[in-house]
C-alpha cells in the first residue's frame, strides 16, 4: 500500500514538473505579461469599443526601430513593459507600469493629460536607459549578461562585477550619462552629477594627464574621449579608487575621493562617448569649424613681465589655487598627499629651475609624473613668483622635527622609503633602514646627497634651508634610528679615478654589446630601468637616461657601482661575474653616449 502511495505521489510530482516545463515552453513570461495587461485594460475600458480592442488584442512581440540617436536600435522593451505609455497604470508592479512623466524631462500636463517630450516612438528605452533592446528575458535584456557591455545604467550590475562596488553602482543618478549623449550643454540642469564630474575633472588636474576631446589635451595618460563606449561603470569606478587594480604599473595617483566624488567622476567618464547622439553629420562638420576657429584666437595674457612683484605673487596664489595644485602637492597646512611639499621652494629651487619645471616638468625630473598644463608664460611667470615668495625657513631645529617634518613625507616615519608621497616617485625614495646601503658610502657621501640633493630625483638641496650642522644631526638621527647598526670602516676598492678607455665609436660599440647581455634584463634594452625583471625588483632598476643624475656622477662612482654592486639593492658586484675594468670603461663610454646632446 506505502508503495502504491508513493508511486502516486511520485507520478503526480513528475506530471507538475511537465506541466511546468510546458508552460515555460510555450507561454513565454512577456506573454503572460501582455494578456494580464489586456485583462486589466479591458476591465477599464470606459467604452464597449475600447473594450473590444483589448478583448481582440493577442500577445506578440512588440518592437521599436529607431534609425537616429547614434546608429540604429531595435527595442523589444514594450514587450514586457507593455503598459508603459499607458497612464491608467502608474500604480501597478512592474514590467505593467507606466514609465513616470517628469516635467524635468520635458514632459507636458495639457487639460490633464500627459504629454511626452522622448517618444517611445523616436526614441525608444535602451538609448537613456542602455540594456540589450532585443533580449525578451530580463536577463538578457536587461544586460545581467556580463559579455552585454552596457547593462542598464544604475538598475543593472553583472556577477563579475567586485561585491564592495557593487551597491555603489545601482542608482537611478548613472542614467545622467545618457540625458548627457544628447543635452551636451555646461551646466544643464538635467544632468547635475555630470558637470560635478567634470568640475572634479579639472579641480583634480585630470586634465593634466589626460585628452577629452573639447575639454583637455593631456597625453602623459591614456585619451579619455571614448572611454565611456569602452568601460563599464564598475570598471570606471574600481580605476578612480584603486589605480592599480588593472595596471600594476599604473603611476595614477590615488586621490582618495568619497563616494559622492568617484559617482560624478564615474558618471561624466562613462558620458565621454565620442558622439553627441543630437548632432547630424552636418551639425558635427560645423562643430568642428568652429573650433578651429577658436584655437586661432590667442589666449589673453594675465600678467606680463612689467606687472609688479607683488601683483604678480598675488596672481601667482590665485592660480595655484585655481588650478587645484594642492590637490596634488603640498603647502602649508594643505596636502594632496600626491607630490612634493612646495611650503619651502622659494628656498630650494631657483626661478628658472621652476620656470623650466613648469613648461616641462620632464626637462628637470626625468621620470616626474608631474603633466605639463600648457598655460601661458604668465600663467608660469605668476606661479613661479609665487612659489618663489615660499622663502621663509621652518622653525624646527631639532633633527628628529626636521626628518618628520621634511623628510618623512618621501622616506617614511620609519625611514623604510615608505613616505606618503613615494608611490607617485621615481626613482623611489631611498630606504634609510638598508644598513648594508647607507653603510657603504662614506659619510661625506651621504651628506652630500642631504645637502646638495640628487640631480634628476625628487630630492632637494636641503642645504639651502638648514645649516651644515643641522645637516649633520639629521644624518645622526638617522644613523641612530634607523641604520641600527655602527659603521664599519670601508674596505678600499680598486676603480680609477677617470674612465681609462678613451671614447670612440669601437669602444660604445663593446660597451653597448656588454649592456645588452648583462644589463638590459634589469636596466632595460633602452637603458630606462624598464627591464623584463624590473617588476620585480626594489628599488627599481636606475633609469641611466637619466641625462641630470647621470651627468651628476662622476667616472669613478660609475665604476665603484658596476664593479662593486651596490648595497640594498640589486645590482651585483659585476667584479665577481668577470668584468674587467676595460669592459666596464668601454660600458661607460656607452652610457655617456647615449646621454650626450641632451639638456
Amino acid at each position: 500500500m506505502q508503495m502504491r502511495l508513493a508511486l502516486a505521489l511520485a507520478s503526480f510530482v513528475v506530471l507538475i514538473v511537465h506541466g511546468i516545463v510546458f508552460y515555460d515552453q510555450f507561454f513565454n513570461k512577456w506573454e503572460r505579461h501582455q494578456t494580464a495587461y489586456f485583462e486589466q485594460a479591458r476591465t477599464m475600458s470606459k467604452s464597449d469599443a475600447e473594450r473590444k480592442m483589448f478583448e481582440g488584442r493577442k500577445p506578440k512581440v512588440e518592437q521599436i526601430l529607431v534609425t537616429q540617436f547614434g546608429g540604429e536600435r531595435v527595442d523589444r522593451c514594450t514587450t514586457c513593459h507593455i503598459a508603459a505609455d499607458d497612464p491608467r497604470f502608474k500604480d501597478f508592479a512592474e514590467p505593467i507600469k507606466t514609465h513616470p512623466y517628469s516635467e524635468a524631462m520635458g514632459d507636458k500636463n495639457v487639460d490633464g493629460r500627459w504629454e511626452r517630450r522622448h517618444k517611445f516612438a523616436d526614441f525608444g528605452c535602451t538609448i537613456c536607459h542602455d540594456g540589450q533592446g532585443r533580449g525578451l528575458e530580463t536577463f538578457y535584456a536587461h544586460g545581467a549578461d556580463h559579455y552585454w557591455p552596457d547593462p542598464m545604467l544604475g538598475f543593472v550590475t553583472q556577477a563579475n562585477w567586485r561585491a564592495d562596488y557593487k551597491d555603489k553602482l545601482k542608482d537611478k543618478d548613472f542614467m545622467q550619462v545618457n540625458c548627457s549623449q544628447c543635452h551636451t550643454e555646461e551646466n544643464f540642469k538635467g544632468t547635475p552629477l555630470v558637470t560635478r564630474g567634470r568640475q572634479l575633472f579639472f579641480e583634480k588636474n585630470c586634465y593634466g594627464c589626460h585628452k577629452v576631446e573639447g575639454l583637455s589635451n593631456g597625453t602623459l595618460g591614456p585619451d579619455l574621449s571614448e572611454v565611456g563606449k569602452k568601460f563599464k561603470v564598475d570598471y570606471l569606478w574600481e580605476s578612480l579608487a584603486d589605480p592599480r587594480a588593472n595596471s600594476a604599473t599604473s603611476f595614477m595617483p590615488k586621490f582618495n575621493l568619497n563616494d559622492e566624488e568617484t559617482k560624478a567622476l564615474v558618471i561624466f567618464l562613462k558620458s565621454r562617448r565620442g558622439l553627441n547622439f543630437a548632432e547630424t553629420s552636418l551639425d558635427r562638420y560645423r562643430a568642428a569649424l568652429l573650433k578651429k576657429d577658436e584655437t586661432a584666437i590667442e589666449p589673453k595674457p594675465t600678467g606680463t613681465p612689467t606687472t609688479p612683484a607683488a601683483t604678480l605673487v598675488s596672481q601667482g596664489e590665485k592660480l595655484f589655487n585655481d588650478k587645484a595644485c594642492a590637490a596634488c602637492h603640498k603647502l602649508a597646512n594643505r596636502d594632496g598627499g600626491i607630490a612634493p611639499d612646495l611650503t619651502y621652494q622659494g628656498l630650494l629651487k631657483d626661478e628658472k629651475w621652476m620656470m623650466d619645471h613648469f613648461k616641462d616638468p620632464r626637462s628637470r625630473v626625468t621620470d616626474s609624473i608631474m603633466p605639463t598644463f600648457g598655460f601661458t608664460d604668465s600663467d608660469y611667470q605668476a606661479l613661479t613668483a609665487y612659489l618663489v615668495s615660499m622663502n621663509k625657513p621652518p622653525t624646527a631645529t631639532a633633527p628628529a622635527e626636521i626628518y618628520q617634518n621634511q623628510c618623512a613625507r618621501c622616506h617614511g616615519e620609519a625611514g623604510d622609503g615608505k613616505g606618503m608621497i613615494a608611490l607617485y616617485l621615481d626613482p623611489a625614495p631611498r630606504d634609510l633602514t638598508k644598513a648594508s646601503f647607507m653603510n657603504s658610502k662614506p659619510e661625506e657621501r651621504l651628506l652630500k646627497s642631504i645637502k646638495e640633493g640628487v640631480a634628476g630625483t625628487s630630492m632637494p638641496a636641503w642645504g639651502r634651508v638648514f645649516s651644515d650642522d643641522q645637516i649633520r644631526g639629521v644624518l645622526g638621527y638617522l644613523t641612530q634610528n634607523f641604520v641600527k647598526e655602527a659603521r664599519r670602516e670601508l674596505k678600499p676598492r680598486n676603480v680609477p679615478d677617470a674612465n681609462p678607455v678613451a671614447m670612440s665609436d669601437d669602444s660604445v660599440r663593446r660597451g653597448e654589446e656588454m649592456f645588452v647581455q648583462r644589463c638590459s634584463g634589469c636596466h632595460g634594452r633602452k637603458a630606462d630601468g624598464k627591464g623584463p625583471n624590473s617588476l620585480d625588483i626594489t628599488p627599481r632598476p636606475r633609469n641611466l637616461r637619466n641625462t641630470d643624475f647621470m651627468n651628476s656622477i662622476n667616472d669613478k662612482r660609475l665604476f665603484e657601482s658596476i664593479m662593486y654592486g651596490v648595497q640594498g639593492t640589486a645590482m651585483p658586484p659585476w667584479v665577481d661575474y668577470g668584468l674587467s675594468q676595460n669592459d666596464v670603461g668601454n660600458l661607460l663610454n656607452y652610457l655617456r653616449s647615449i646621454n650626450q646632446g641632451k639638456k
